[in-house]
């Protein structure tokens, strides 16, 4: 059992050393960020008259 917790205690370290937490927040915002703007286009998509013979690509700012 005390090997386990020495394991779990190194590896809370190396995350802590190299920020996952960070890393993994940021990756979710990026999903957050990437559903969203597909969802904006299906709005706009289903809102815009079927007269709009291409579609046209919109930029979104991540911040």
């Amino acid at each position: 059992m005390r090997s386990d917790e020495l394991r779990i205690e190194r590896l809370l370290e190396h995350l802590k050393q190299h920020q996952a937490g960070k890393h993994a927040r940021n990756t979710v915002k990026e999903g957050l960020l990437a559903s969203r703007a597909v969802i904006d286009s299906l709005i706009d998509l289903l809102e815009e008259p079927s007269t709009s013979s291409t579609p046209c690509a919109r930029k979104i700012d991540i911040s």
